[in-house]
């Protein structure tokens, strides 16, 4: 029903740079801003992606070419609209599609809400699986969707080349080829926002081990177009992160996962919980000495600096003896326990709506 009501407005095509320069560079910051403030691109990088009208103001103009770039095309406009809204009516469900990104077809299962109205912007949630999974498996293991019914936003599930992503050094296929995830993640907005009714200034993104890590690589390379974001069993694995603004997170981990173990190491040398957790902390300014608890259930713990600049906020919630597993969801397979003690994506989306970019 969503792919025949879609048709011929979903693929769209993104051209990018040379080869050899990073996800981050070929992204450019051409893409929203503020206002409808001019785009630009990044040394190196090609065009930034066109914008579209927003609901709070028109069309930014087009950017101008940096170092070694190509000019950008019109930013985004500011106010949280899309050009998907005022479309006909699109059915609920779920459905994979194919959106051309980085030269490669790429696929993303979208869920669309019964409640959803093309006159009214709404969230996107967009959720990455974990290394070896795929994305309809992911959307089983997270119990994303029936938050989504309830809630009413849009969820994106991406799908990753080989079931990997490009969080820097992990994990597969992905990482090795430095496949453009950053950019897949980026296009999947762009093309959703024009068939859609998305709310630009509500998109935010979440993952599972290796899609955790992406999260965390978006929160750095995407900061102006990821509200918030939320990694469940994956903290940082990349260096240079170096986020535009004050990044929102709200974290997930188990002091049993032996897979991506709390304390460091294993899959993809990602850092330490704690360590994950001071970094964000710090790109946020917070100044909280003891963060406060703010939630204390059975085997799960939350505590959360709040004193943050840019009305940020960093959680970290802690599952005692917990393994490799999404909180709250179905298991993900022989990979330790898994707690019903804190519902990970029914936390992560609280935490989601109350923190929209500024």
């Amino acid at each position: 029903m969503l792919g025949r009501a879609l048709t011929g407005l979903w693929v769209l095509t993104f051209v990018v740079g040379c080869g050899g320069e990073s996800d981050a560079e070929l992204y450019g910051s051409g893409g929203a801003n503020s206002g409808g403030a001019a785009g630009s691109v990044s040394t190196g990088g090609s065009a930034g992606s066109a914008g579209s009208d927003g609901d709070g103001g028109s069309a930014g103009a087009a950017g101008q070419p940096a170092t070694g770039g190509a000019a950008g095309t019109a930013g985004a406009a500011g106010g949280g609209g899309a050009s998907g809204c005022g479309l006909p009516p699109v059915a609920a469900g779920t459905e994979e599609r194919t959106i051309t990104s980085g030269g490669s077809e790429r696929k993303v299962r979208v869920h669309v809400p019964a409640s959803y109205d093309a006159s009214k912007s709404v969230p996107l949630v967009m959720m990455f699986h974990g290394y070896t999974e795929t994305a309809e498996q992911f959307e089983t293991i997270s119990q994303m969707t029936p938050v989504s019914d309830a809630q009413g936003f849009i969820v994106a599930y991406g799908q990753g080349i080989q079931n990997s992503w490009n969080a820097g050094k992990c994990c597969g296929t992905a990482s090795a080829q430095k496949v453009l995830d950053v950019q897949f993640a980026s296009d999947i907005i762009d093309t959703l926002a024009g068939v859609l009714c998305i709310d630009q200034k509500r998109v935010y993104a979440a993952g599972f081990s290796n899609g955790g890590m992406l999260s965390n690589r978006l929160a750095c390379d995407l900061s102006n177009r990821i509200a918030a974001f939320a990694p469940v069993a994956g903290p940082l694995a990349m260096d240079g992160c170096n986020p535009t603004r004050f990044m929102p997170m709200i974290e997930f981990h188990g002091t049993g996962d032996f897979v991506v173990p709390y304390n460091g190491g294993g899959l993809g040398g990602a850092v330490s919980v704690p360590e994950n957790f001071a970094f964000w902390s710090k790109n946020a300014a917070c100044t909280d000495k003891n963060p406060a608890q703010v939630y204390d259930n059975g085997d799960t713990q939350c505590v959360e600096a709040s004193q943050c600049q840019g009305g940020a906020a960093v959680r970290l919630c802690t599952v005692n003896n917990g393994g490799h597993q999404w909180p709250g969801g179905k298991s993900a397979g022989p990979t330790g326990k898994l707690t019903q003690d804190i519902n990970a994506s029914e936390e992560m989306v609280k935490f989601f709506l109350a923190h929209p970019l500024p």
